[in-house]
């Protein structure tokens, strides 16, 4: 997808509506999707035996009643866990879902925002993601770092990326460089290290500009008539519901 497609800037659920159900759930996608979501966004982690599952952190334990690394622990132990609510209590019989699932369940109901936080050394991800056929789901992108981006552009060249900014990428002219050596299609900002006047100039260099993350209504206004196109949110209903009335979001 181009800039020139998006006629009206997409809200990006990040881990879905996560300010509302346990994040990268399927509770937390479904609901996102109803509330008006135009994309999903979802954490990717690999098993020790190569199984990808959708989850955020390096390790089970605060968001599942397991404990350990997903890195150190199979997919069958995985499997075994269960997911915790927003307050803390464990909800039997919900467990950590694996990217198949999520591909099989949304890829061809809503955009999916692909965020690959660890991969295996045989990088298991992108050869899976690199399988699809794009023309049968919604559009879809890798995004991650430096380091997951060199390798997606090695496997999987036709599936559209999106660079990180992280904390420490203060110097926004490198972030350019970096996605134009890596042939991004967006940069994705993160909320307090970027300036207004960078927005614009990523418009004028051709990238989509996602902004990582926004949850207050009257802010996520704001960043939209900034220029911010592709704008992440852990309250997708709260904030769909504002921009739709001021014609904001379609």
């Amino acid at each position: 997808m181009t800039r020139r497609q998006y006629r009206k800037p997409h809200l990006i659920a990040h881990r879905g509506w996560s300010h509302r159900f346990p994040e990268n759930s399927f509770p937390a996608f479904s609901s996102a999707i109803a509330a008006g979501a135009h994309e999903l966004e979802l954490d990717v982690r690999v098993s020790v035996d190569g199984v990808p599952f959708v989850i955020h952190d390096s390790t089970i334990d605060r968001t599942t009643d397991g404990t350990g690394k997903v890195a150190e622990l199979t997919a069958d132990e995985l499997r075994q866990v269960s997911l915790k609510d927003l307050s803390g209590e464990v909800i039997p019989g919900l467990g950590i879902p694996t990217l198949p699932e999520v591909l099989a369940n949304f890829a061809r109901k809503v955009g999916l925002n692909i965020h690959i936080k660890g991969m295996d050394a045989r990088c298991t991800p992108l050869h899976m993601i690199a399988s699809l056929a794009p023309f049968e789901y919604q559009p879809f992108y890798i995004a991650g770092d430096r380091g997951v981006l060199e390798e997606a552009l090695e496997i999987c060249p036709h599936i559209p990326r999106c660079l990180i900014q992280g904390r420490k990428d203060t110097d926004v002219e490198l972030v350019f460089q970096t996605a134009q050596e890596l042939l991004c299609e967006r940069i994705q900002f993160f909320k307090g290290y970027f300036e207004d006047k960078d927005l614009q100039t990523c418009l004028e260099r051709g990238f989509i500009t996602n902004l990582y993350w926004v949850d207050e209504p009257s802010e996520a206004e704001a960043a939209i008539l900034k220029g911010v196109l592709g704008l992440l949110t852990n309250d997708i209903g709260l904030v769909y519901q504002h921009l739709a009335k001021l014609d904001l979001v379609r």
